[in-house]
């Protein structure tokens, strides 16, 4: 160094210095098509384990040690996509006023994805490692929207999640009514709430049931999904906006997941949706989405169940209403309409 040089104390050179050689060695991988350098294999394999619990503008919130901490990724790491849940691995702040160093993505082992619509193939992952999805849907509208608890059931199977089906504002609908549209869920032994975030009805028992999972609360605008999450996770304050009974404006930006400490359970709250698109599902896998199809003995291996000689669906314990939400999703995912 010249002698007349000055290092200012302030920046810590050791960091800068790293995210240079970073930098470097991702510009180069680009070019070569290679593998990290040496030197970031070992920083990437000494990495300790964190959990993204927060992804907005570029912007990444991890859990680690008991505490949420500011994350922003390594040069190697530039251009990678991640969800909340993803396991990542981190290089934790080395003073306060640092962040995490964010240097690689773990292997996931569930994702729930969905596309813009059925003919469009464009993945989008919602949230990655989690135990389960839950389908909020509004009691006072709710045999119209089972065609969407389907498609959340299907994308639930499809990524290796549990489904769960959360009926809210039951204090608003006849609860006989409610509990004959979701019998058939209950009878596939798919975990069924039926609550009222109004009143606190039902909402204790959906506490319990989520204990200890990663769950991942999807659902149209205006069902009172995040009022719900407000009651399960006092703490999250989520902003509640006043809509009608068909929905309303979006109240929640970004995925966003929180703990409850006394259950060991972790949430995530996700934009209210119009629509779940399955453009990664295809027509001839779609029955084995289906429990009450994808074990059925036909004649034909690739029975497709829709009027093939020797369908056995006639002997299948599935409701005419699931039945026909089968062949419409079949029909969109073939012509990309619905």
């Amino acid at each position: 160094m010249h002698p007349m040089a000055r290092i200012d104390p302030r920046i810590d050179h050791e960091l800068l210095e790293e995210e240079f050689d970073d930098v470097d060695a991702a510009q180069h991988r680009r070019r070569r098509g290679s593998k990290p350098s040496v030197k970031a294999q070992e920083r990437i394999d000494d990495a300790e384990v964190a959990r993204v619990v927060a992804v907005a503008r570029g912007m990444l919130e991890v859990f680690h040690d008991d505490r949420r901490k500011p994350a922003r990724f390594g040069g190697s790491m530039r251009g990678t996509k991640v969800a909340v849940g993803d396991r990542v691995g981190i290089r934790p702040a080395r003073r306060d006023s640092d962040v995490v160093r964010v240097l690689s993505l773990l292997e996931r082992t569930s994702t729930l994805t969905r596309t813009p619509d059925d003919a469009d193939d464009t993945e989008r992952v919602v949230v990655a490692n989690a135990d389960g999805v839950a389908a909020v849907v509004s009691a006072d509208h709710l045999e119209p929207v089972l065609g969407f608890v389907d498609r959340v059931m299907v994308a639930a199977s499809a990524g290796g999640l549990a489904p769960m089906v959360v009926v809210n504002k039951v204090d608003l609908a006849d609860p006989a009514e409610v509990e004959a549209l979701v019998g058939p869920y209950r009878d596939l032994g798919v975990s069924v709430h039926v609550t009222s975030a109004a009143t606190g009805v039902g909402v204790e028992a959906l506490g319990s049931d989520l204990a200890g999972q990663w769950t991942v609360f999807t659902g149209h605008s205006g069902v009172g999904k995040s009022s719900l999450f407000n009651l399960l996770v006092p703490a999250a304050e989520q902003a509640v906006a006043d809509v009608g009974r068909h929905g309303g404006r979006h109240t929640t930006v970004a995925a966003v997941a929180r703990h409850v400490p006394a259950t060991d359970a972790w949430l995530v709250d996700t934009p209210g949706v119009r629509s779940f698109g399955l453009g990664t599902v295809t027509s001839a896998s779609l029955a084995s989405h289906f429990p009450e199809l994808a074990h059925l003995q036909c004649a034909m291996d690739d029975c497709q169940h829709a009027g093939e000689p020797g369908c056995a669906v006639d002997t299948a314990d599935i409701t005419p209403r699931r039945w026909q939400s089968y062949l419409r999703l079949r029909a969109a995912l073939g012509s990309g309409s619905e």
